[in-house]
């Protein structure tokens, strides 16, 4: 896969394409992505997935300070890659892009990228105020000579899948949720940093995450069963997001995660973690003994919930370790 930030980057090669942001890369997202793959193959065209950065709502300055994001823009063109897009095109998202008509919006791709086919959700809407709609694109294609394929939002268990509802699972805790709609583990990448060493001292030794990104989007606080990736090797283990109330008393939220039968030096190193089942909140214990007896529970029951989800391939959780082009 190609990540295309200017035009000449496709050499001029026709191509089908869908467009949005995308964040999460999700079940109803996979759809489009499934589509484009599809009608390019059918067409003789080559596929492309659009997505715009920075988040519109930074460059509009509509309440950013709340704004957090599933995947990060690196997690994301990776998770794209893995599908066989042939160009994921990252467009600057700008005060331009802001104030362009729908009309002049869709002219300027189909000129700059020489698209023939659009995949579009029923729902999407483009150009300035969002005014463009999926009828309107379909008109525009008789005049500027391509066709469209309108896909219904996937629906799952009666509801429809989308970022916003992703996130409010994961805010809530209800990972399992948020995963089903995902179609994959939520991720969490980011590097190791040194802490206090107090997990070793009680027998828990816990490598502290700092995110690749702080918009990323961190679950509700409380302890989690996760499978994770260092430089390829992967491990059980589970993972605390929290304050730490046993031990220290902080504002400053903590993300640490205990491998399972690992005891190497990892500071400063990469790390991903595939987050599967939520086990129970984050909890203040009477003392660090009391804590030591309750982590003892909480691996048991994390290996168990992992067992229960022996069905993945947990080599191929990480969506990002790894491409199809």
């Amino acid at each position: 896969m190609i990540i295309v930030q200017k035009p000449d980057q496709t050499k001029g090669k026709e191509i089908a394409l869908t467009m949005g942001f995308f964040d999460g890369v999700h079940a109803g997202h996979r759809t489009l992505i499934e589509g484009v793959l599809k009608s390019a193959e059918l067409m003789n065209l080559g596929s492309a997935v659009l997505t715009f950065w920075p988040h519109p709502r930074l460059v509009l300055k509509k309440d950013p300070e709340k704004l957090r994001f599933l995947t990060t823009l690196n997690e994301k063109s990776k998770i794209v890659s893995k599908y066989g897009i042939d160009y994921l095109i990252v467009q600057e998202f700008t005060s331009h892009y802001i104030n362009l008509e729908p009309e002049e919006f869709i002219k300027q791709l189909v000129k700059d990228y020489h698209v023939k086919h659009f995949i579009v959700g029923a729902d999407h809407r483009f150009g300035k105020e969002g005014k463009g709609n999926a009828e309107l694109l379909k008109e525009l294609g008789k005049s500027l000579s391509f066709t469209v394929q309108i896909v219904d939002q996937l629906i799952l268990d009666g509801v429809n899948i989308s970022s916003t509802k992703i996130r409010e699972a994961l805010l809530k805790g209800d990972v399992e949720k948020a995963n089903k709609m995902l179609g994959y583990p939520y991720l969490i990448t980011g590097a190791v940093e040194s802490g206090n060493r107090i997990g070793r001292e009680i027998g828990f030794p816990t490598a502290n995450i700092r995110p690749n990104d702080p918009l990323k989007l961190i679950p509700l606080e409380g302890v989690y069963a996760v499978v994770v990736n260092i430089d390829g090797v992967i491990k059980s283990g589970m993972l605390n997001i929290g304050f730490r109330p046993t031990i220290e008393s902080s504002r400053r939220q903590t993300i640490e995660v205990n491998i399972f039968d690992f005891d190497q030096e990892i500071y400063n190193s990469g790390i991903e973690i595939a987050i599967i089942k939520r086990l129970r909140n984050e909890k203040r214990f009477p003392s660090v003994e009391h804590l030591k007896q309750q982590l003892v529970k909480d691996k048991e029951m994390a290996l168990e919930a992992l067992k229960e989800n022996e069905s993945y391939t947990f080599q191929n959780l990480f969506l990002t370790l790894r491409t199809t082009k």
